[in-house]
C-alpha cells in the first residue's frame, strides 16, 4: 500500500508546543518570519510541572507585546505563594520557613516584572490564545517529528519527516531552520547527533522522583508555595498551584520498573494522608513517575545540520529544585530569534548563529550548578533526619530541630537565584561567583541594561521598554550623536538604529541609574542589543558602527 505523503515548506520547523517552543514562534512571528510548531500530543498535558516565571522571563514577554498584566492575574497572588514551609507535616510541627523569591512590589526598583507562581498548563493555554490570534504562526498538534536529512551545509534547506500520529499520515517539511525545543528526553537531539553530558561535578547517576497531582481545598493552610515533608511516615513536598484546588506531592521511588505497578490511586492517596498528617478530602488526578540528571548539550548547534539548533530543555535538562528550566529556556528562545532575524535581514550571516552557543550555554552551566547544589541540599536535610520511629520523638529531639533550622537559614540561595536570573553576562567572566541572591544592578558590556524608571510621553515606563526589540537602541545623554536623526540605517552593516535621547525622548530621575550607564555625561550612549544586553558605550557614529561590525561578524 502506498502512503500518500504530503509536503510544504515553512521557513521555521519548530519540534515541540511547550512553553520554549510557543514563545519561539511568538518570537519570531515578531520578526515577520512565519514558522510551524509540530507538538506530538494532541492536548495539552494536565500535570502542573513548572510553576515560577522568573523577572527576565516575564521582561521577555513584556517586550514581546504580551500582556503579562493579564498573565499575572491569573497567577498566584504573592500574599498566598511567599513562603517555602519545612516541618514534619503541614499540619504538623513546623521546623523553619524562607521566603520563595522576589515577589513584592518592593522589587521593582530591579524589575518591572517580579516574579510570580502559574501552573505551566496554564502558562501554555495563553501563550497558545495568543498564538491562535497570530497568523504567522501554524500549530500542528499531534504530529511527531521523525528525523530530518539535508546536505551538511549551513545554507542547505532541512527536510523534514512528520507523522499525524493518529492517521499516520505522513508530511514532508521542508524549512531553512529547524528549532528542537522536545524536551530532556529529545528524540531530535540525539537524530542530530548532539552529545547530552553530565555537568562537570555534578551528580552521575539518574533520581527518580513520583509527582502526584490532586484535586483539594487546602485554602486553609497557611501562605505558602512548597511544603517540604520531614516525618516519620513520609518524606517530600507538597507544592499549591492553586491553593483552592490544584496541588502536587513529590516524593521519591526507587526506580526499579517492577515497582511502577503498585502506584495506583488508593497507594497513592495514602501517600499522600500520610505526609498530610492526617486524612482529608482530595481526588487524585494523574501520578508521573520521572527521573532527574542534570546535564548540558556539548553545542547547541547541530554539526551534521548546522540549521538545526537546540533550545530549551532539549539543550539542558535541570533538577526542578530552583525553578530554572522553563525560565532558562525562555532566555533561549530571545536569543536565538532575534539572531535569526538579524541574519534573515542581511545584518550578519549564517555563522553569527554560533553566538547562541557561546552565550546561552554558560549560562545554562551556571543554572544546572546552581540547580544540582539545591538537589543537593534537599538530600541532605533528607538524610539528616533521625531514624525514628515516631514524629513525637521528632518533636522531642531539640538537637536536631536546632541544628535543622540553621541548615535551613544557610539554604536562602535556593529560593532566590536573582543573580542567575538578572546577572548573566554574555561574553563575561566570573558573573556567577557571587551567591546566586545577591544582586547589584551593574552596567557592563553583555549585561541586561538595568531597570529604572523614567518617564515618556507622559507615560512612566522601564528603561527596559525603550528597547523594542526589532532593532538595535542607542540610549544617550541629551547631546549623544548630534548629527544622527532620532533612527538611521547603518551605512556598513544595515542595522536599524534606535536613538533614545535623555530630556529629548524621555526623563529619569534616578541619579544612581544615571550614573551607573554615564548618561548623565555629555555626549555618551549606550548601545543596546535587540534583547536588551548592552553592546557597548558609544559617542559617535562610527563608535556605533565599529561595535556593529564587531559583534555581527562583519569586519
Amino acid at each position: 500500500m502506498t502512503v500518500e505523503i504530503e509536503s510544504f515548506e515553512t521557513p521555521v520547523l519548530i519540534i515541540g508546543g511547550g512553553p520554549v517552543g510557543l514563545t519561539t514562534a511568538l518570537l519570531l512571528a515578531r520578526y515577520g518570519i512565519p514558522s510551524t510548531v509540530v507538538e506530538r500530543y494532541p492536548g495539552r498535558l494536565g500535570q502542573p510541572k513548572a510553576h515560577a516565571v522568573n523577572p527576565r522571563s516575564l521582561e521577555i514577554l513584556r517586550q514581546a507585546g504580551l500582556d503579562t498584566v493579564q498573565l499575572r492575574r491569573v497567577a498566584s497572588r504573592p500574599v498566598d505563594a511567599d513562603l517555602v514551609r519545612f516541618g514534619l507535616s503541614p499540619l504538623g510541627l513546623e521546623l523553619g520557613t524562607l521566603p520563595f523569591e522576589r515577589q513584592g512590589e518592593e522589587n521593582k526598583a530591579i524589575t518591572p516584572e517580579p516574579l510570580f507562581n502559574i501552573p505551566q498548563p496554564e502558562l501554555e493555554e495563553w501563550l497558545m490564545d495568543v498564538i491562535s490570534k497570530e497568523s504567522l504562526v501554524t500549530l500542528k498538534r499531534g504530529f511527531q517529528w521523525e528525523s530530518c536529512t539535508g546536505p551538511q551545509d549551513a545554507a542547505a534547506q532541512v527536510m523534514s519527516k512528520v507523522i499525524e500520529r493518529e492517521t499516520m499520515r505522513r508530511l514532508q517539511i521542508t524549512s531553512k531552520y529547524l528549532l528542537a525545543c522536545d524536551g530532556a528526553r529529545s528524540g531530535a537531539r540525539e537524530k542530530l547527533e548532539i552529545p547530552f553530558s553530565v555537568i562537570p561535578d555534578g551528580p552521575t547517576k539518574e533520581s527518580h522522583h513520583v509527582t502526584i497531582h490532586f484535586e483539594a481545598d487546602l485554602s486553609h493552610l497557611k501562605s505558602g508555595i512548597i511544603w517540604y515533608v520531614f516525618g516519620a511516615k513520609q518524606q517530600g513536598a507538597f507544592l499549591a498551584y492553586d491553593r483552592s484546588n490544584s496541588w502536587v506531592y513529590v516524593t521519591n521511588w526507587d526506580g526499579n520498573p517492577d515497582s511502577k505497578a503498585k502506584f495506583t490511586d488508593e497507594y497513592c492517596a495514602k501517600l499522600i494522608n500520610e505526609a498530610m498528617g492526617q486524612e482529608f478530602p482530595f481526588k487524585v488526578l494523574s501520578t508521573t513517575l520521572w527521573t532527574t540528571h542534570p546535564r548540558i548539550a556539548d553545542f547547541y548547534r547541530s554539526k551534521k545540520q548546522p540549521q538545526a539548533f537546540l533550545l530549551g530543555d532539549a539543550a539542558h535538562a535541570f533538577p526542578p529544585t530552583g525553578g530554572l528550566g522553563v525560565n532558562t529556556g525562555i532566555a533561549d528562545a530571545q536569543n536565538l530569534a532575534w539572531k535569526i532575524n538579524a541574519v534573515e535581514k542581511g545584518w550578519s550571516n549564517l555563522d553569527f548563529l554560533d553566538t547562541y552557543n557561546n552565550e546561552r550555554r554558560p549560562v545554562a552551566m551556571a543554572n544546572a550548578r546552581q540547580s544540582a547544589k539545591n538537589q543537593r541540599t534537599v538530600y541532605k536535610f533528607f538524610s539528616a533526619r533521625p531514624e525514628i520511629v515516631t514524629d513525637e520523638e521528632l518533636e522531642r529531639n531539640t538537637e536536631w530541630r536546632n541544628q535543622f533550622a540553621i541548615d535551613i537559614a544557610n539554604d536562602a540561595e535556593h529560593f532566590d537565584s536573582i543573580n542567575l536570573q538578572l546577572g548573566y553576562v554574555y561574553g563575561g567572566k566570573a558573573w556567577d561567583d557571587v551567591p546566586c541572591n545577591e544582586f547589584t544592578p551593574r552596567c557592563v558590556p553583555g549585561i541586561r541594561l538595568p531597570h529604572a524608571w523614567v518617564s515618556q510621553k507622559a507615560l512612566t515606563r522601564s528603561s527596559l521598554d525603550l528597547v523594542d526589540g526589532l532593532g538595535f537602541t542607542v540610549l544617550g545623554s541629551a547631546d549623544c550623536l548630534p548629527s544622527c536623526s532620532s533612527g538611521f540605517v547603518d551605512s556598513k552593516t544595515g542595522v536599524e538604529v534606535k536613538i533614545q535621547r535623555l530630556a529629548e525622548d524621555f526623563s529619569c530621575d534616578n541619579k544612581a541609574w544615571l550614573d551607573m550607564t554615564g548618561l548623565a555625561s555629555q555626549g555618551k550612549g549606550l548601545l543596546i542589543r535587540p534583547d536588551q544586553h548592552v553592546l557597548g558605550e558609544v559617542q559617535s557614529p562610527q563608535d556605533v558602527q565599529d561595535l556593529l561590525s564587531s559583534f555581527l561578524l562583519r569586519d
